[in-house]
Parts: structure tokens; sequence; C-alpha cells
């Protein structure tokens, strides 16, 4: 469990977060646009298809 390791928390924020800023290293999004293809991205989620988070743009 994660929680059983706070002490070890500053280690990969350490390591990561100047990457992050650098942009050395990225957080990977998949974008879906519109209403309609909100189901397909649920199960395509679950299937794993998405690259990091995945949000549903439904409006303009």
């Amino acid at each position: 469990m994660v929680r059983h390791h706070t002490n070890l928390q500053e280690e990969p924020a350490e390591f990561l977060v100047p990457h992050l800023r650098s942009g050395r290293i990225g957080t990977g999004t998949t974008v879906i646009q519109g209403f309609d293809p909100t189901v397909e991205a649920f199960l395509g989620m679950l299937r794993g298809d998405n690259l990091g988070r995945m949000p549903v743009r439904t409006g303009g």
C-alpha cells in the first residue's frame, strides 16, 4: 500500500517535477470531442485504448 510508504514520497517528486517542468517527460492525454462518442470513449478507456487521462469534451 502506498500510504505505508509516505516517508518515500519526496524522492520521486524531486526526480519527476524538474523533468515535467522542462518538458523532457510529459503526461499523455487522449481527448474525445462531442457527446455521441461518449459511450465508445468509456469502453475504449476500459480496454486501455487511451493514453493517460481521457477527457470527453461534450460542449463548445
